[in-house]
């Protein structure tokens, strides 16, 4: 009979050394180190780890849920068109919507998006050229329509898609403090700025110097540290490598801690969206839809607080036998499936104690600080 919540009582513990010999029998003498993970240069991981290689075991980072949101892009061209897949979308079950603007948006054009829509509901997310050139202007358009619609701005949540520290040029350092001042007191609730990690071996690295070259800008100009973490969030492209993207997510979010440290801010995980990139799907799309699945399972057990997963035939849409609205379909269920089937929304970091994520998690944070502060 196993008592209380200790599941492991009925089991004897059983040594690292005990387990290394019995490894050596199964692969008839041939060396452990042969099956070593080549993850990128300098960077190998044993497929073999075990509680002895902690001085402690590990915790988890929070024991707060990860209720991340359903997100689903929405490239705007036609406003009319813009409008069907967002109700679509929202009828079949996302939280967050991501418009994507070629060109800063009018009243009208932007009105006619929101017919129907009751935008205090859903995460806002404006993303594209026409939102870098004038993200002033969407926050702008946004209070008129929260106007129009009755509701108070305070009570929307979302994101700009803008990273003027990315584009070519000279960055408006005072026009951003202006826009945070304005944010703060009607829209407190959205992230302003999105910095894009890049899925190279320097990805985390690079996206912790963009983060902190914010960090001293804005902060040179008189905003607090604590205002301007909350101003960000970081975008991360999720690949296929099911553990190396478990890992990243959670050694990206342990990094940032570090960073708030060095400058004596209340530590705070940063918000983390995560998406797919079309290069990472195969000519044999049906096949896409599984790796869909296992790659989203990689983004919310890593941690990511917004996950958009991409359709099934993305790139590739002339192969498809079936309407775009079925490949959309079929990415909002694959997120559907992992919250109200498989319910990942309601453990707290599940992959918590897993020694050998755990211990990749570690390597790619050594790494990626050593370069960040070099």
């Amino acid at each position: 009979m196993i008592s209380g919540n200790d599941f492991l009582s009925e089991f004897p513990p059983v040594s690292k050394a005990e387990w290394l010999n019995q490894i050596a029998k199964d692969l008839k003498n041939r060396p452990l180190e042969d099956l070593d993970w080549n993850i990128e240069e300098g960077l190998k991981m044993s497929p073999f780890v075990h509680a002895d290689d902690f001085e402690a075991l590990p915790v988890p980072f929070a024991g707060e849920v990860n209720n991340w949101e359903i997100c689903e892009n929405i490239f705007v061209k036609n406003p009319a068109d813009a409008n069907r897949q967002a109700l679509e979308a929202l009828e079949g079950g996302v939280e967050g919507l991501r418009f994507y603007f070629e060109t800063p948006p009018g009243w009208d054009f932007f009105q006619q998006i929101f017919d129907k829509i009751h935008p205090d509901f859903i995460g806002l997310h404006f993303a594209g050229v026409g939102v870098s050139q004038n993200p002033g202007a969407i926050l702008g358009l946004l209070e008129r329509l929260a106007m129009q619609k009755g509701i108070v701005t305070t009570s929307l949540r979302g994101s700009l898609g803008y990273d003027p520290a990315s584009l070519s040029g000279i960055v408006d350092w005072r026009y951003l403090v202006d826009l945070a001042g304005f944010a703060k007191e009607k829209f407190p609730h959205f992230k302003l700025l999105t910095i894009s990690l890049k899925s190279s071996p320097n990805g985390l690295s690079e996206g912790l110097k963009s983060g902190n070259l914010y960090l001293e800008k804005l902060a040179e100009r008189g905003l607090s540290v604590p205002l301007i973490g909350e101003s960000l969030q970081f975008s991360m492209p999720v690949g296929k490598s099911y553990f190396l993207e478990i890992a990243k997510l959670r050694a990206f979010k342990l990094l940032w801690l570090n960073v708030l440290q060095g400058w004596d801010a209340p530590l705070c995980y940063p918000v983390v969206e995560a998406h797919f990139q079309p290069e990472v799907y195969t000519n044999e799309i049906f096949t896409n839809m599984v790796r869909a699945t296992t790659m989203a399972m990689s983004a919310v057990l890593g941690g990511a607080e917004r996950l958009t997963v991409l359709p099934y035939d993305a790139g590739r849409e002339s192969q498809a036998d079936y309407s775009p609205e079925f490949g959309r379909r079929i990415a909002r269920n694959v997120q559907h499936l992992l919250k109200m089937e498989s319910f990942f929304h309601e453990i707290p970091e599940p992959t918590a104690g897993s020694f050998y994520i755990e211990t990749l998690t570690n390597e790619l944070a050594k790494r990626a600080w050593s370069a960040f502060q070099q």
